[in-house]
């Protein structure tokens, strides 16, 4: 007797925890945003090939910014990210592959990888990130990236050039969908100023 009671009461109790597991919110869903270089070939027939095998790393970044969570810092107040809403990849991952399909678009360049794929390269483009949000500067959203770049020669680890990156583009609107416009204006034209900056260094 005391065994089926013990029984009839491990059943109720399941019952109950199934009942309340039902009753929980379903998980909103969650909006991956990406950044893609258009589609348009840079040609210059009178520097063909001017720069050549080039590997572009995977920015150094540090808590956050290792992630893909979408960073806001509002005024006055600490960096927090926007619900419901993320990178399509992690932020590194996203510079990366932003700046390999900008470059492999540009007649300019030749033979441009990533650092997912070990292939030989004479130089290596190493950077680092400080910043990759949004940030609230009289009550509208700026996307802002801010970091460091330096590029190596593979073989003597010599830096050949090195300089700060510091950019911003104000939002147009403050949803989500303003603020990821805005860092593909602020991608592309940061692409094209890493572009020449790479062409005019003496190798």
């Amino acid at each position: 007797m005391l065994r089926n009671t013990a029984k009839a009461s491990l059943i109720a109790g399941l019952t109950l925890v199934l009942g309340a597991c039902s009753l929980l919110p379903a998980a909103k869903p969650v909006q991956s945003w990406t950044l893609v270089p258009e589609a348009k070939v840079i040609s210059d027939s009178g520097s063909e090939d001017a720069f050549s095998d080039l590997r572009i790393l995977r920015p150094q970044t540090q808590d956050l910014l290792s992630g893909s969570y979408m960073l806001v810092v509002p005024e006055g107040q600490p960096v927090s990210v926007y619900q419901g809403a993320r990178w399509g990849a992690s932020i590194p991952t996203l510079w990366r592959d932003y700046l390999v399909g900008s470059l492999q678009q540009d007649s300019r360049f030749s033979h441009i990888s990533g650092d997912e794929v070990r292939v030989a390269a004479r130089y290596e483009l190493v950077s680092r990130l400080d910043a990759f949000q949004s940030e609230y500067r009289n009550g509208q959203p700026v996307a802002v990236i801010r970091g460091y770049l330096q590029l190596v020669e593979v073989n003597s680890r010599r830096i050949l050039a090195e300089r700060p990156l510091a950019v911003t583009q104000p939002a147009q609107g403050k949803d989500v969908a303003a603020v990821v416009d805005a860092f593909s204006v602020l991608m592309a034209a940061t692409a094209a100023d890493v572009s020449q900056w790479l062409l005019e260094v003496p190798r």
